[in-house]
């Protein structure tokens, strides 16, 4: 597990069905740009996924078709969060039928949980499948939720936690764990610290830009892996940051996070449908700065103004 931790969207019909042979084409199209097992993970059915929208059916769908299209090029990761430890295991026993390579997993929400009741779940997962945890810190869903470094270095002694998705509201913390854990476990950057991550162990970054321009994310990886760190932070600045900018903005509008980056899709031709509901489509003015915001950075094929919505 190594490069660019790429969330797919989950691209929908007009009337909010799967629409799967769009996500086989995301998937390719990412294969065909040259992530591979080395420099790129999926993430099939993350937020970004918008899995809270899926039914536990559709969610096992999607799963299948980013395995079956990955086709053992690259590693995929099924996002198995619920707030039910029963539903996590039939997701888990699924994506370890399948073939995938590991599950996505935080503590469970809704009901504020306590750190025995994040503790079992993981327990139960490593006890009952055999499929290896991403651990996910998820320290903005609620009460109780963020993990932190005892928590994390307990977790880690479970048998089947095979990678941290990691990021921390406290930055002394979010040092502590890549320094004292990054040579034991496989370190995803969530912070967007790519470049200190990579300088302290990390083995990835979470990355969303590749969805909108594959090269971007090959590159970035490649800086990194060749201590390239200015030119890495000359990446960053030039599309990174301004996509979270605009990001965050959306996110105020509406609480998908699929509807960012189907926009962005539709900005460089590539169609994924719209966010299920609740969430919202972005508003044109919005949609206008991330043209902008696209063509700033270079993105190529960036549609005209009128062509996508």
């Amino acid at each position: 597990m190594a490069g660019n931790f790429i969330a797919l969207p989950t691209p929908f019909h007009d009337d909010f069905s799967l629409d799967l042979e769009t996500l086989r084409r995301l998937v390719r199209r990412l294969l065909d740009a040259g992530y591979q097992t080395g420099n790129g993970v999926l993430l099939a059915g993350g937020a970004a996924g918008e899995f809270a929208t899926l039914r536990t059916e559709e969610r096992k769908r999607v799963a299948e078709v980013v395995v079956e299209e990955a086709a053992g090029r690259i590693a995929v990761i099924v996002g198995a969060q619920d707030t039910s430890t029963m539903r996590v295991l039939e997701l888990a026993r699924f994506a370890e039928s399948i073939g995938a390579d590991g599950i996505q997993v935080g503590p469970p929400y809704y009901y504020p949980p306590s750190s025995d009741d994040i503790f079992a779940l993981f327990q139960a997962i490593s006890d009952e499948a055999a499929i290896p945890m991403v651990v996910y810190n998820t320290w903005w869903t609620g009460t109780n939720a963020d993990l932190g470094y005892d928590q994390i270095a307990k977790l880690l002694d479970l048998a089947n936690v095979g990678a941290l998705k990691w990021s921390s509201p406290d930055a002394f913390v979010f040092e502590g764990v890549l320094d004292s854990f990054s040579d034991k476990i496989a370190i995803i950057d969530n912070q967007l610290c790519e470049i200190l991550s990579h300088m302290m162990g990390a083995v990835g970054f979470v990355s969303h830009p590749p969805l909108a321009w594959p090269e971007y994310g090959l590159r970035l990886w490649s800086c990194l892996e060749e201590s390239r760190y200015a030119d890495a932070l000359e990446m960053l600045m030039r599309f990174r940051n301004p996509y979270y900018r605009l990001f965050f903005q959306a996110y105020e509008y509406s609480g998908s996070e699929g509807h960012f980056d189907k926009a962005i899709l539709e900005l460089v031709g590539e169609h994924a449908g719209l966010p299920r509901p609740p969430g919202r489509p972005l508003p044109p003015k919005l949609i206008e700065a991330i043209r902008q915001m696209l063509l700033d950075a270079g993105v190529p094929g960036v549609q005209p103004a009128g062509s996508a919505s």
